[in-house]
């Protein structure tokens, strides 16, 4: 009984990988209308009207 338990949970955990949305490039105006990450580190911006991940602090090599 915990075998097939397991195994629903696994395969519910394996197909939601693939239902979930994997690009939130979205079109946009201005910064505004990029989605918020909550992230300290990376936030999204308008750039060329579309929104892109870029690192807020970079690192110098």
């Amino acid at each position: 009984m915990t075998e097939i338990l397991k195994f629903v949970y696994v395969m519910f955990l394996f197909i939601s990988m693939f239902i979930v949305t994997t690009e939130v490039g979205g079109e946009c105006i201005n910064d505004i209308d990029c989605p918020q990450t909550g992230n300290l580190f990376y936030v999204f911006i308008c750039k060329n009207r579309i929104c892109e991940l870029i690192n807020k602090y970079p690192q110098n090599l």
